[in-house]
Parts: C-alpha cells; structure tokens; sequence
C-alpha cells in the first residue's frame, strides 16, 4: 500500500509537470451569504449568520478552495483540491473526495447512512470509476493510509447507478454503498441511497424526490424501518433564495422546523 500511495504522489507529479505550460483560467470566486433560522431551546427561535466562499481555477490544473465563516469568527478554509486531469485521467489530492453516498443536505442533522471518515485523501477517477486512499495524517506520513475508497458510476442517461465501498485499513471494517439519482418520472424526479455496515451488520438507506423548488425525503435502517420524514420548499425573491423546511423524528415524535434566507454572488 505505501508503495500505491508513493506511485500516485510521482504520477501526479509528473502530469503536473506536464500541465506547467498550460494557462491555467482565472479563478471565479463565487459565494453565498445565509441567515440561518432554527428552533433553540424552550421552543425558542434563533438566527446565525453564515459565509461560505469558493475558489475555483479550472484548466489541465485544477484548484478547488471552500472557505467558510459565522458571525464573529475568521474565515477558514472548510475543504480544498489540487489535482490534473490529462487524457480522461483525473489526480486530485485534497480533503473533499468522499466517494459514499451522502444524505441530502437538508436531512443531514438527521442521516442514517453510514458515513466512514475521510480525511485528506488521493483520488484517481478514469471511465466513471474513482479511488481514494485516505491518509491518516499527511503532514507526518503521506504513506500511512487509513481507508480506502472506491466508486463506480454508470449513466443511463435518464438516471445514474453508483456502487461504492470504504475499507478501513485498521479496523478492517468494511462499509459497501450504492445509489442511483436523478430518475426522471416526469413531473418528478427520484433518488435513493443504500448502505451496508459489515462489522455492525446495518443496512440503512434514504429515498428522496423533488419536483419544482419542493423536496422530500424519508430514511432509516433495518432495525427501524422510518426513523426521519422531512423536506423543504426553496424559492427566489428578488435574487434572493428562501429556502424553509422541517424534519420529523418518528421515534421521537419531534418536528424541527427551519428557515433560511441566502444571497448568492
């Protein structure tokens, strides 16, 4: 393994090497500006403020920064990527290369999937298949791998089929994933994801569709069948986004309600 991890970090190299001519586009630097809006405690509502930023500069080189900030606090730098892409291969080194299905985002509080870490990781996608090979600390030891990940997708054109697997390479636990998106009904489109859990013996899986600015979802695990509902409704009010929603704890019979209002620039 650490002779893998050494062979990428020369290929990459390499077709870095090889892209050093190539003018890389100006980067566009896009972001959006959110007020945040929850239940807190005592049935109260409070409100946060959020910044997010991207950096993106595209090319045979690529960069890929996300920064992020909250009322009060610094900027910092949320995820980032550097990588090449020569001949259909693609070389990324960076901390946002999860390849396992993830919750929407508007039930992420509230997921079921099971979600391994990935920390900062080398990726090499070619054809529609993807490995990452998560490194426990790469300022210490770029050979010490801690997970590693592998996709596969294939577009039927009117939906996409993914198979995912995530192998920790301490524990020796294995995680399998798959998912298809994008299913075209119509008026409506659908989506769902499945995971597998080896050692902890779970399956869990969310369904989700979408119609309009109107979203829902639903999701839980074999041992509890529904465990969340929710969705949410997201409209433009004069370049503005409004976006309010709510999750449903079935176990819990709690309702969480949200709201967002978010200015892209």
């Amino acid at each position: 393994m650490r002779t893998i991890v050494l062979a990428t970090v020369a290929a990459m190299a390499a077709t870095s090497a090889m892209a050093e001519d190539t003018t890389m586009a100006n980067p566009l630097m896009t972001g959006e500006l959110s007020l945040n809006f929850a239940e807190t405690a005592n049935d109260n509502v409070g409100g946060t403020m959020a910044l997010d930023l991207d950096i993106n500069a595209a090319g045979v080189a690529t960069v890929d920064l996300g920064l992020k900030a909250t009322d009060g606090n610094a900027v910092t730098l949320d995820t980032w990527a550097v990588g090449t892409s020569v001949d259909g291969l693609a070389l990324s080194f960076g901390d946002d290369h999860n390849l396992m299905p993830e919750t929407a985002a508007n039930a992420a509080a509230d997921g079921t999937l099971a979600a391994p870490a990935m920390t900062e990781s080398l990726q090499v996608g070619v054809a529609g298949v993807s490995v990452a090979l998560g490194l426990t600390d790469w300022t210490t030891d770029l050979t010490d791998v801690s997970n590693v990940q592998g996709a596969y997708t294939i577009d039927m054109d009117r939906f996409a089929i993914t198979g995912a697997m995530d192998y920790n390479m301490d524990s020796e636990n294995t995680v399998l994933g798959a998912e298809i998106a994008g299913i075209d009904l119509g008026l409506v489109s659908a989506g769902s994801a499945l995971t597998y859990d080896v050692d902890a013996e779970t399956f869990a899986y969310e369904g989700s569709v979408a119609t309009g600015g109107l979203s829902a979802y639903l999701n839980g695990t074999d041992d509890n069948s529904l465990q969340n509902v929710g969705g949410e409704y997201e409209v433009d009010v004069n370049g503005a986004t409004f976006t309010a929603g709510a999750n449903y704890d079935v176990d819990s019979e709690d309702l969480t309600p949200t709201a967002s209002l978010s200015f892209n620039f």
